[in-house]
């Protein structure tokens, strides 16, 4: 492999540069590449591959190759590729390569690997932004349309039921009319927080609007939906100073009215939604603080119970 002129110009680089033979042998490992691999250049120069950087030796060839190809800049060079490096850890690190044929004919190369971890982190903070309700920290109700979408897809795709909860705070009105909306605030903020604790992994919790969330249980049928939303009404009722079960200590009583019903993933999202919404005001004319449900039999009238 052709010398470098400059080698300091390497050592000030503060991307990783990274240089190998025709046969993928390191011949350059610059300090930018040291501190983001976690490797020394001296138990790596002539004694590592870059195969090894790589996720996978597929990888690695399909990098050779599209050097040779035209799809990211002029034969013979690589523009602003992005894949993955492992480092000596294991941890694999999102980069950005641009790499160059040093030596055509001995197929010896340079590259250099932009570290795309910050940009990467940003990316993900601003999508949880985006999908993410700021004062309870569940999902908003976008999201909630988004995943449902997919879940009714994969529950007939698979075979599998799914159920849906649907609730909201009975006489919470009263409660912000009586103690301000900052109040209201925080026993929305404890409802994010009781729901985190209560669910189960792959569960996911929403606040579909006011004082109205929904909590969707993949592969659940509704009677384990049941003991679920159960759980989770008496654990907030414990744990809210306004609630129903603290009443001798506070003027307003608030309280949870849970509607439940399931699917198959045979029908459109609305309806399945509609289906929710209908047992949870059934539950609030029943008087609030329990659960009402909605079976759902395809083709076949709904019937209610509580």
């Amino acid at each position: 492999m052709h010398r470098v002129n400059d080698h300091r110009l390497l050592t000030l680089c503060p991307d990783p540069v990274i240089g190998v033979n025709g046969k993928g042998l390191i011949e350059i490992f610059n300090p930018a590449a040291e501190t983001l691999l976690g490797y020394t250049a001296e138990s790596v120069v002539h004694k590592k591959n870059i195969t090894e950087f790589y996720p996978d030796l597929a990888t690695a060839k399909s990098i050779k190759r599209l050097i040779y190809s035209s799809r990211y800049g002029p034969s013979g060079s690589l523009e602003g590729f992005e894949t993955n490096l492992k480092n000596a850890s294991g941890c694999t690190i999102p980069v950005r390569l641009s790499a160059a044929l040093v030596d055509a004919e001995q197929g010896s190369s340079i590259g250099f690997f932009h570290d795309l971890s910050a940009r990467r982190d940003l990316e993900f903070r601003l999508k949880q932004l985006s999908i993410t309700d700021e004062l309870t920290g569940l999902y908003n109700q976008r999201h909630f349309y988004t995943v449902l979408g997919a879940e009714i897809s994969r529950a007939q795709r698979y075979n599998h039921r799914l159920s849906l909860i649907c609730f909201d705070l009975d006489h919470f009105k009263t409660l912000n009319d009586s103690f301000g909306h900052l109040e209201g605030d925080r026993v929305l903020a404890l409802v994010g927080e009781v729901l985190q604790s209560a669910i189960r992994k792959g569960d996911m919790a929403f606040r579909y609007g006011g004082d109205e969330f929904m909590l969707l249980l993949p592969e659940t049928g509704l009677a384990d939906a049941r003991k679920l939303a159960e759980r989770f009404r008496l654990s907030f009722n414990r744990q809210c100073q306004h609630s129903i079960e603290h009443k001798e200590t506070s003027l307003v009583q608030v309280s949870m009215s849970l509607g439940l019903t399931e699917s198959d993933g045979y029908e459109a999202v609305d309806n399945l939604v509609q289906r929710a919404d209908q047992a949870m005001y059934q539950a609030k004319r029943l008087g609030g603080n329990t659960s009402c449900m909605v079976n759902y039999h395809p083709l076949k009238r709904n019937t209610m119970s509580n």
